[in-house]
């Protein structure tokens, strides 16, 4: 699709044209010009800056380089009964596991902090619209999870068994690797295991 863009589209002046580097493992990195020269490493860790998180109140996160985030959109509230029942009833089982997945054993496959999460309007009534924001520790490990774990291999082979039944929903992806000076991730009176505080280090001291 290429109007009423979500995300990072919304805000931008133009977007491309159709693209070759899509629907192949590797096409994630091979759309980051930087990739023809660097393999955006990662370098350290995470960081607490400030705070404690075992204790509570304002915690301050610093990111290392090229930290890889990833959120990936689901909107379906103008498909029809056949489509949403593809994506319902298909996709998001396998979609959820998945999320789940990441949530609740990220840390064995270098995901960092993972969400998913449904949009409400302003009452707070569910929309059909989805997205999931993940953080990794580099780009290389989420490309290692997305082409060999058996939770997106399931995505992905559900995916394209029903896609030739899709034409309304719209499904998206906006992947940014970041620098460590462009990073800050902070808590306000959040359990230790919330997002990036599960596995920052306090000054001084190193994972076990």
């Amino acid at each position: 699709f290429q109007e009423d863009l979500p995300g990072i589209g919304a805000v931008m002046d133009g977007i491309s044209g159709d693209i070759n580097e899509h629907g192949y493992w590797g096409s994630m990195r091979e759309r980051f010009p930087l990739s023809q020269t660097d393999w955006m490493q990662p370098s350290g860790g995470l960081r607490v800056i400030s705070g404690d998180p075992a204790v509570g109140g304002r915690v301050i996160i610093q990111g290392h380089d090229n930290i890889a985030l990833i959120r990936s959109g689901q909107d379906w509230k103008d498909a029809e009964s056949e489509e949403r029942s593809l994506y319902l009833d298909d996709i998001l089982p396998t979609l959820q596991e998945g999320m789940d997945f990441l949530r609740d054993n990220g840390e064995t496959v270098g995901c960092y902090s993972n969400r998913f999460v449904r949009n409400i309007d302003v009452e707070g009534n569910f929309l059909d619209l989805s997205y999931n924001i993940g953080h990794w520790a580099s780009l290389d490990q989420l490309e290692r999870w997305a082409e060999s774990h058996p939770t997106h291999l399931r995505i992905f082979t559900t995916f394209f068994r029903v896609a030739e039944g899709l034409s309304k929903l719209r499904l998206y992806h906006e992947v940014s690797v970041s620098d460590a000076r462009d990073q800050l991730y902070e808590y306000i009176n959040c359990h230790p295991g919330t997002g990036m505080l599960r596995d920052a280090q306090s000054v001084g001291t190193s994972k076990s």
